[in-house]
């Protein structure tokens, strides 16, 4: 049911656009798959900075020694380091105990990032002898905090610009810079957050691009191009077991409705072959029109035969859902590729499967197998009508040849 969820969810209607300021999908529910989709390669990622972060600020306190020697601000500094370091191990456990939710994920990074740059402002206030070696390291942080912290983007340029704006307010305060180098300083910290945002930025669009094409290609695998319905391979692969298997455990009904466009030939041969692709889509659309979003699925089965899926759906109400059907395609007119209008009506055949009153086992073949032999008891019976039975056997799928026993509606004009 995981694929046949995903799958659902990229439709025609699915909305790819991205957010200018941070490249971001528009659509919270795309953005959210797209973050579940690379959850496993941010929280590899993340694993990694945090282990590094926590090495490298911790190895520094040989420049702490180095400046500062021996004394109570050496301490000072390496306790700081060391609430770094454990920072980083808390979000290390947070990320495994909360089973590595999007949330997790960009609480344990922003945690980092702002215990990071408060210690690191200590470092430049407690050292001020080494201003310009500390605006070299806080460009790195930056870029970093940016590029290799898995983090949403807008949270970590707000956390860069307030640490760039203490940084710089620290900086003036110490009063260890000659006003030029001070100059350069903050113009580079200002080049270096515009440069760091623009990259991730860049890095977003790259991702979501990459996500819109596998989500397309997912799509084009799974429907059929003229119609943009489900495709018979999807059923048989995937949608049918699936809804079964759901239908099975739950003890729901399922109803299935297989329909077909009637004459379509003669319509091809009349109109040509244009024509007949535009009533295809005008029945398609109208199969659409009348199924619930997101939970019934319309498939194509063959040619202009179409096969309905309908979860939680018993016989009474898939019956009187093609009979509806079948009465608006009949008043629906299509124009031809010439301006001709073609007029055209459908047969429909329903069978319903209900496991909260039945213990048997049913089958794929034997659910269409039925279906299919309601569906041509009203063709043979005139066309233009819906025919239905109860639940199919479970052995076999009925042949096209089968009688009346079972039927339990045929409807006509």
């Amino acid at each position: 049911m995981a694929e046949l969820s995903e799958i659902s969810r990229f439709d025609a209607e699915t909305n790819f656009r991205l957010d200018r300021l941070w490249s971001e999908f528009e659509d919270p529910s795309v953005e959210q798959e797209f973050q579940l989709q690379h959850r496993a390669a941010t929280h590899t990622a993340l694993v990694r900075t945090l282990v590094f972060s926590a090495l490298f600020y911790v190895a520094f306190t040989i420049t702490d020694i180095a400046a500062l020697g021996h004394s109570r601000t050496t301490v000072v500094l390496f306790l700081a380091r060391c609430c770094l370091a454990l920072t980083c191990l808390i979000g290390l456990r947070a990320v495994t105990l909360l089973q590595v939710s999007i949330a997790s994920l960009r609480a344990a990074a922003s945690a980092v990032e702002v215990v990071g740059f408060t210690a690191f402002m200590m470092i430049t206030w407690l050292r001020p002898t080494g201003m310009v070696a500390h605006c070299m390291s806080m460009c790195i942080l930056l870029v970093v905090v940016y590029n290799f912290i898995p983090n949403k983007l807008l949270w970590a340029g707000l956390i860069s610009v307030v640490a760039t704006i203490a940084f710089i307010v620290i900086s003036a305060a110490l009063k260890t810079l000659d006003s030029s180098t001070f100059l350069t300083s903050t113009m580079l910290l200002a080049f270096t957050n515009v440069l760091g945002y623009v990259t991730a930025r860049r890095h977003n669009r790259l991702a979501r691009d990459e996500f819109c094409q596998h989500a397309m290609l997912r799509n084009l695998s799974v429907r059929d191009y003229l119609t943009g319905c489900f495709n018979r391979r999807y059923l048989t692969d995937v949608l049918f077991d699936a809804e079964l298997q759901r239908t099975r455990r739950y003890k729901l009904k399922l109803a299935v409705i297989l329909c077909d466009i009637d004459h379509f030939k003669q319509i091809n041969d009349t109109y040509g072959h244009p024509a007949g692709d535009a009533v295809l889509r005008t029945f398609t659309a109208m199969l659409l029109a009348h199924t619930r979003h997101q939970v019934d699925s319309v498939i194509r089965y063959g040619g202009e035969e179409f096969l309905l899926l309908l979860p939680q759906t018993d016989l009474t109400g898939a019956t009187v859902l093609a009979e509806r059907m079948r009465q608006s395609f009949e008043l629906t007119t299509t124009r031809a590729w010439d301006g001709r209008e073609v007029r055209s009506t459908a047969s429909f055949g329903v069978v319903s499967v209900n496991y909260a009153d039945e213990s048997g086992h049913v089958t794929e073949e034997s659910v269409v197998g039925a279906a299919d032999a309601q569906l041509y008891r009203a063709k043979n019976a005139g066309r233009n009508r819906v025919c239905a039975s109860g639940a199919p056997a479970a052995s076999s799928a009925p042949s096209r040849d089968a009688g009346q026993e079972g039927v339990v509606a045929v409807t006509r004009p």
